[in-house]
């Protein structure tokens, strides 16, 4: 009787270890099926969403290069030509010589309007100049004809001894034909013995 009712017990315990043998092994499985199933689950909940690609950046666009400023227009160096200045003005009837009675010899003053108009030609490389030689109405006309000659020669030679050249001049003699006044008396007739000079065009 003892030995069957330990039979029986050993019985039971082998079935009841069995038993709980087998529902421990399935909770295993199922435990690690389930912890197993679980990461996935859990992997594919707990993922992040990829975050969308970046867009591209856009291309940049080249940087224009900055329009170069323009080049300052040289000023043309073509430079307005001067207008031809006008030859230097002279009043040559002021500028007269006055000779003693029946002379040609040149007084200081005379000298210095000679000087004057030596200056002006020179100025003025285009002008000419005629040389009048003059008398009051003292003696012959063909005397004071030659006597005009050569006041007018007292002139020219003057003025080539200044540097004006000699075809810039020309003289003439008019002796006693041209009066300056009348020769009604001694003031007028000095007045009369004279040199004139005119420009030739």
């Amino acid at each position: 009787m003892f030995r069957k009712s330990s039979i029986w017990f050993v019985v039971m315990i082998s079935v009841i270890a069995i038993a709980f043998i087998a529902s421990g092994c399935a909770k295993k499985q199922v435990i690690k099926e389930e912890g197993a199933a679980k990461p996935m689950a859990e992997a594919k909940k707990e993922e992040p969403m990829a975050a969308p690609a970046p867009a591209p950046p856009a291309p940049k666009e080249e940087m224009k290069a900055a329009p170069a400023p323009p080049a300052p227009k040289e000023e043309a160096k073509t430079e307005a030509v001067a207008p031809a200045a006008k030859p230097a003005s002279i009043d040559l009837a002021s500028l007269r010589l006055w000779f003693a009675f029946d002379d040609y010899n040149l007084s200081t003053h005379s000298k210095e309007n000679l000087e004057k108009i030596a200056n002006w030609l020179s100025k003025t490389p285009d002008a000419k100049i005629q040389i009048q030689g003059n008398t009051c109405d003292i003696g012959t006309a063909e005397y004071n004809l030659a006597l005009g000659e050569r006041r007018a020669g007292s002139a020219k030679k003057y003025l080539e001894g200044l540097g004006v050249s000699a075809d810039r001049l020309s003289t003439i003699s008019y002796g006693l034909e041209r009066p300056l006044v009348p020769n009604t008396n001694e003031e007028n007739r000095s007045k009369n013995r004279r040199d004139e000079f005119v420009e030739m065009k």
